[in-house]
């Protein structure tokens, strides 16, 4: 009798704990209700709508910025060297016109017939003046005197700038990034901006070439070297621009041998030619 007692005692708990877990007797009075799922309110939309358009345009921008940047640096330094070079010419050209004793660059050795050398004087003088106006035009380009540059370049240039210290400014459309040639004027207008860092460094360097039968072909240019830092939307970068400009080209004319043999290299027997005498 005990034993069906108990038994009966673990049906009983067993059922109160499975009704207790599935909630049927004692859970529903304590259950809570949600209301039923029905559309976001208006102002959710909003909200919602906005952030959704905010992270969309923060991504796309940011990956169009990542897709661009490389190109458009490489366009800047591009048209930032073609600048360079242009006003380094034009200095050049100047200051030659002006006048300038390049004739005197070549002088002759006392004493020794055909040897020829340069003038020191005037070479240092060369250089020196032209470094003097290529840093000249360079300041006063970055100080807004665009008026001969300009005539030179199809560069647009920034005109109105608060700060004419700040560098050269100009400013270029984003189709041209695309090297694309329908979209080559199509876009809005990307400003560039470079200045000078340091001042303008210059060497004076000759180059010698044969020319004929002991003669030479000697030309003397100045080598520029200028630190330009470019610098566009989010990017900044620091490239060396180098120019070489021809300043005086000579012939260097030696006394003509008696024989010749092509250096050695000829086959063909030499001979020499007697030296007429009065």
């Amino acid at each position: 009798m005990r034993k069906i007692k108990f038994i009966y005692f673990e049906l009983v708990l067993l059922l109160l704990a499975y009704i207790l877990l599935k909630g049927g007797l004692i859970l529903p009075k304590f259950r809570r209700r949600f209301p039923r799922k029905g559309p976001l309110p208006f102002r959710y939309v909003i909200l919602l709508t906005f952030v959704f358009f905010i992270f969309s345009t923060a991504t796309g921008l940011w990956v169009v910025n990542t897709a661009l940047k490389p190109t458009l640096m490489k366009y800047a330094e591009s048209e930032t060297r073609k600048i360079a070079t242009l006003v380094i010419s034009n200095a050049i050209n100047k200051k030659i016109a002006s006048g300038m004793e390049l004739d005197k660059i070549i002088e002759s050795v006392p004493g020794q017939e055909g040897m020829s050398k340069l003038n020191a004087e005037i070479v240092n003088r060369v250089k020196a003046e032209t470094t003097s106006l290529v840093q000249k035009n360079l300041n006063d380009i970055e100080s807004g005197n665009l008026s001969e540059i300009e005539l030179i370049t199809d560069v647009e240039f920034e005109k109105n700038k608060k700060n004419n210290s700040e560098g050269i400014e100009y400013s270029v459309p984003l189709g041209k990034t695309t090297n694309n040639v329908l979209l080559g004027n199509i876009g809005p207008q990307i400003p560039i901006q470079f200045s000078a860092i340091g001042d303008v460094s210059s060497d004076v360097k000759t180059q010698i070439k044969d020319f004929g039968i002991n003669n030479a072909y000697l030309q003397v240019y100045v080598h520029f070297k200028v630190n330009v830092q470019v610098i566009i939307p989010f990017a900044t970068r620091v490239t060396t621009i180098t120019e070489d400009v021809p300043v005086a080209m000579f012939l260097l004319k030696g006394n003509v041998p008696q024989f010749y043999n092509s250096g050695g290299k000829s086959s063909a027997p030499s001979f020499e030619v007697p030296k007429q005498t009065n």
